[in-house]
């Protein structure tokens, strides 16, 4: 986790140096608790700190408007996104940049809208939209991109060791709008 705060900043400046457009109009509100514990406190510092950073990247890449309705739920083992808007976060070490992309993702429909499953073969993505964008950011010809009822790799950012730099995050974003351009989104 400590090398996580470490690097956000970095990744923040990343994007700055870029003097990307911010176009997108994704927003957030957290759900806190009126009187907060010292966890929640915690924990709402943590989301907070991931979500601005994921959004940073996506309002870069991406043109969109969303509101967001995020949430600390400890009962939640992981984290989870929903096509309604809702995100929960439950264990701390969900509450990274990383994690807030992914369940993003879960919000425009990556694995949660219905023209998802119609788009998946035998494990693979078959939209041609999302499958040109791997094979550009990739520089490979006859890359492949997987995906199952909910996920697709690589770019998803599925785990959080995945984002290995700050161009992994826009990567994810780019597949994102692709894997939406596909659904017709």
């Amino acid at each position: 986790m400590d090398l996580q705060r470490r690097r956000q900043p970095a990744v923040e400046q990343y994007h700055r140096r870029r003097r990307l457009p911010g176009a997108g109009g994704i927003t957030y509100t957290l759900n806190r608790a009126s009187a907060p514990t010292a966890d929640q406190l915690d924990s709402y510092n943590r989301i907070t700190e991931a979500m601005n950073l994921a959004l940073t990247v996506y309002n870069c890449y991406l043109r969109i408007s969303k509101s967001l309705s995020i949430y600390y739920e400890p009962s939640v083992p992981t984290a989870d996104g929903n096509y309604n808007g809702t995100i929960r976060f439950g264990a701390k070490s969900t509450m990274v940049q990383a994690t807030a992309q992914h369940e993003i993702a879960h919000t425009l429909g990556v694995g949660t809208y219905g023209g998802w499953a119609s788009r998946v073969s035998n494990g693979r993505w078959t939209g041609s939209n999302a499958i040109n964008q791997l094979r550009a950011l990739d520089g490979n010809s006859s890359a492949v991109l997987y995906a199952d009822g909910a996920h697709f790799w690589p770019h998803g950012l599925n785990q959080a060791s995945e984002a290995t730099s700050a161009d992994e995050y826009v990567r994810n974003v780019k597949m994102v709008a692709s894997l939406r351009q596909d659904m017709g989104l």
